[in-house]
């Protein structure tokens, strides 16, 4: 039997279980059928303290437009983690809205929102979703954020 060549290396942000708890929390306010894009940031690590970045581009909800002319809000996701005694880590989530803007200035705008926020100047994960709730839930599980068993049958 040949031997099987090793794993190709992960995406750099692959795997933060931290970050999917994060975005799957929005659900309740960001249908994941109007998630265009998720920017992933490389999370920040100092000493047990541990924080992550997305950015949500959602098409802005307004009655009568073609989709391709409404606006896209910009949503930041965060988290604050901490690793304490015996292993434990305690999470807190945010979610803010930075704003509506023209579909054509969204890189500018989460260039400037990734600034104000001063996170790592590393380049982002830019993932194209195109509102489809089976790529949301992808991205989830990429991740590490387990799906529960019935996760095809409800939206």
């Amino acid at each position: 039997m040949s031997a099987l060549p090793p794993p190709a290396p992960a995406a750099p942000d692959a795997r933060n279980p931290l970050l999917g708890a994060a975005l799957a929390s929005v659900v309740d306010r960001i249908p994941p059928d109007r998630v265009e894009q998720v920017w992933l940031f490389p999370p920040r690590r100092v000493g047990a303290k541990e924080s992550g970045l997305a950015v949500l581009v959602v098409t802005a909800v307004t009655a009568g437009d073609d989709a391709d002319d409404q606006g896209r809000t910009i949503w930041t996701v965060r988290y604050d983690a901490e690793t304490g005694k015996g292993g434990k880590v305690q999470a807190a989530h945010a979610l803010e809205e930075q704003g509506t803007v023209p579909p054509d200035r969204v890189g500018r705008i989460v260039d400037g929102v990734v600034r104000r926020l001063e996170a790592e100047s590393d380049a982002p994960d830019v993932r194209e979703l195109a509102g489809d709730p089976a790529a949301w839930r992808a991205l989830l599980v990429e991740l590490g954020v387990p799906m529960p068993v019935d996760a095809g049958n409800g939206e």
